[in-house]
C-alpha cells in the first residue's frame, strides 16, 4: 500500500500496568511474533502498521496506524501523560491472570479519556492461553457495560483476537469522527502530529 492509497491517519496508544502483554500484542498485530521473554518498556516505543478495513456500510478504508506502547510503570506518569494528547484511539490491558491489573481499569480509563475525550477505546484481557486464569470474562462484559468501551478477549501468544480488535478499532474511529465531524484523512498539507 503506498503513502497516497492511505486515506485516514490515527495515533493509538496502549495502556495499562506493567508486563500486561500491551507490547505483545502490538508485536503480535504489526510483526505476527510473540516472544516469551518479558522486556520492561521503558517510556515508550512505536511502531506503524497501514491496514484496509471494511466498514459497516460495505466501503474499504486505507489506514495508516502509529501504535505508542506506553510503560505501564507510575514512574512514567507525566511522560505518558504527553504521549497520550492527540490518540484517536486506545487499548487497555489487563492480564487476567492477574486480578489487580483488571482493577486498575477504572484508573487507567479516566487518566485516558480526560486527555483525549472523543477517541475509540477497547479493554483488553489478555493471556486467554493461560490455564491459571483468575479473571473471568463476565468481569469484563461487565467493565464493557460501566465504561460504555468495547471488550475483547485475546492472546498475544496464539493471536487469538489481536487482528479483529484493532480492525474493529480502526473501524470504530473512522465511524466516531465522522459523528463528531472531524476530518480524519491524511493530507499532505496538514501533517500527522505524534503527540
Amino acid at each position: 500500500m503506498s503513502t497516497e492509497q492511505i486515506s485516514h491517519m490515527f495515533k493509538l496508544v496502549a495502556l495499562g500496568d506493567g508486563a500486561v502483554g500491551k507490547t505483545s500484542c502490538i508485536k503480535r498485530y504489526t510483526e505476527d511474533s510473540f516472544s516469551e521473554r518479558y522486556i520492561m518498556t521503558i517510556g515508550t516505543t512505536f511502531a506503524v502498521k497501514n491496514v484496509d478495513v471494511e466498514m459497516p456500510d460495505g466501503s474499504r478504508v486505507s489506514a495508516r496506524i502509529v501504535l505508542w506502547d506506553l510503560a505501564g510503570q507510575p514512574t512514567y506518569n507525566e511522560l505518558r501523560r504527553r504521549y497520550m494528547a492527540g490518540a484517536t484511539m486506545a487499548i487497555i490491558v489487563y492480564d487476567v491472570t492477574r486480578p489487580q491489573t483488571f482493577l486498575d481499569l477504572g484508573e487507567w480509563y479516566t487518566k485516558f479519556i480526560t486527555v483525549c475525550p472523543n477517541a475509540a477505546v477497547s479493554v483488553v484481557a489478555n493471556k486467554i492461553d493461560r490455564s491459571d486464569r483468575l479473571v473471568p470474562p463476565e468481569a469484563g462484559e461487565m467493565i464493557s457495560n460501566w465504561l460504555g468501551v468495547k471488550h475483547y478477549e485475546t492472546s498475544a501468544k496464539t493471536g487469538e483476537n489481536i487482528t479483529e480488535l484493532f480492525t474493529d478499532l480502526v473501524s470504530r474511529t473512522i465511524e466516531k469522527q465522522k459523528q463528531l465531524g472531524i476530518d480524519s484523512r491524511s493530507s499532505s498539507s496538514k501533517p500527522f502530529k505524534m503527540t
